[in-house]
């Protein structure tokens, strides 16, 4: 007799066997290999080379996106086929938005949502296939947050946009197959309506990137010298980038949910139950136990925030605040755990181990705990969405955009 309790319907069990054993498959050889979410700041070609096999077979299989028509790289599935796959993958450290760093996840929902349908049957199944890698372009020297006061030109000629201007602190070590940008298309002319969404592809002539070593790892500057971007590419119509820009925030900033957790506390526990000082292992200090217990509680809240932003976004459940609650919170989190590995691991934090063995790289967290306060916009800008989707100070409320 089979006491067993699933709340799946039959065929999802049947599927979730599926999986389980295509995972196991995939994984072969390399069950000791325990992978970062953080890879695209570092550069170990075997990491990539597994993860970007591994997103192209899940990708030949619609499985990336499963609930996308099979026409656009999708499998034409369900949003529990969807969850069988995240909680599956998740087994082996990974993600299905993660699996290959392709900006997949923004730029799919985006084209879907503002793309025509010329756009959607060229552009799609690449990106949904893990195909090709796309860097988001957005952040110009003068400044990041407010990205409206764009100053990279694209001027119409003919067939054409002529496009000139910079954007940095942008993409990774991997060079992209294309840039995901907003650019001015009527300079001078009224703010939020002078402006146009391209997906560029990277090898047109007059295109530059450059390398930029940060704190967060490599970034690059992108120059863009009367670099041709024929109009197929202009996504969402013309003088419309604005609108298209904000789906593809609202995404960015947290309105995407996730299903993983972060794998750190483990880490964390199994340092603390290896490393020995007077011969005792350092988890038995109640200090460490009192820091170990404030990280689990902080981290399982971000997780139930990101499940919560996943229900509902898939569920058409309207959730205004939910993405700058959660970015907000995973932020000021990640620097409170930085000081916390700090505290509990001393100098041992700040050595950089760049081990593909390991889940979690510390010295990694604990740098990029002050970086990323700022990435794709700041913690001001966080609550300036927070306070106007709650009302506060106006008479209405700003309602978030659509996603899908």
């Amino acid at each position: 007799m089979d006491f067993n309790v699933s709340a799946d319907p039959a065929h999802v069990v049947e599927f979730r066997k599926e999986v389980a054993a295509w995972m196991a498959e995939q994984f072969a050889g390399y069950e000791h290999l325990r992978w970062s979410a953080s890879w695209s700041t570092r550069e170990d070609q075997d990491e990539y080379k597994f993860r970007r096999g591994l997103a192209g077979k899940l990708g030949a299989k619609g499985w990336l996106f499963p609930i996308y028509p099979k026409k656009y790289g999708g499998a034409d599935l369900t949003i529990d086929h969807q969850m069988v796959l995240e909680t599956e993958l998740f087994k082996y450290g990974l993600n299905l938005s993660h699996v290959f760093y392709t900006l997949a996840r923004i730029v799919a929902p985006v084209l879907i949502r503002w793309g025509t349908e010329e756009q959607k049957s060229e552009f799609l199944e690449p990106i949904t296939r893990a195909q090709i890698c796309v860097w988001q372009v957005l952040t110009e020297p003068h400044g990041g947050s407010d990205i409206a006061n764009c100053q990279t030109k694209a001027i119409r000629d003919g067939d054409d946009y002529v496009v000139n201007g910079q954007k940095v602190m942008v993409g990774h070590h991997l060079p992209p197959d294309y840039l995901w940008t907003l650019v001015c298309t009527t300079p001078g002319g009224k703010r939020h309506e002078n402006l146009a969404w391209l997906h560029v592809p990277a090898n047109l002539p007059g295109i530059t990137i450059q390398h930029m070593h940060m704190m967060m790892g490599i970034k690059n500057s992108v120059f863009f010298d009367n670099v041709r971007v024929p109009a197929k590419y202009l996504i969402g119509g013309e003088n419309n980038g604005w609108k298209v820009a904000s789906t593809h925030m609202e995404l960015e900033h947290g309105g995407d949910g996730r299903i993983a957790a972060d794998p750190l506390i483990e880490r964390v526990v199994e340092y603390c139950r290896s490393t020995h000082i007077d011969g005792k292992p350092i988890m038995e200090d109640p200090r460490v136990r009192d820091l170990i217990a404030e990280m689990t509680i902080e981290l399982n809240t971000l997780r139930r925030f990101n499940q919560l932003i996943y229900w509902r976004r898939f569920a058409k459940k309207p959730h205004p605040y939910g993405g700058p609650q959660q970015r907000y919170y995973q932020r000021m989190l990640r620097l409170r755990n930085g000081e916390r590995l700090q505290a509990i691991m001393g100098a041992d934090a700040l050595e950089q181990n760049l081990s593909v063995n390991e889940v979690v790289d510390f010295e990694y967290a604990v740098r990029t705990g002050p970086g990323q306060l700022h990435g794709g916009g700041t913690l001001d800008t966080d609550r300036l969405i927070f306070a106007r989707r709650l009302g506060l100070g106006r008479p209405t409320t700003e309602k978030a955009p659509e996603t899908d």
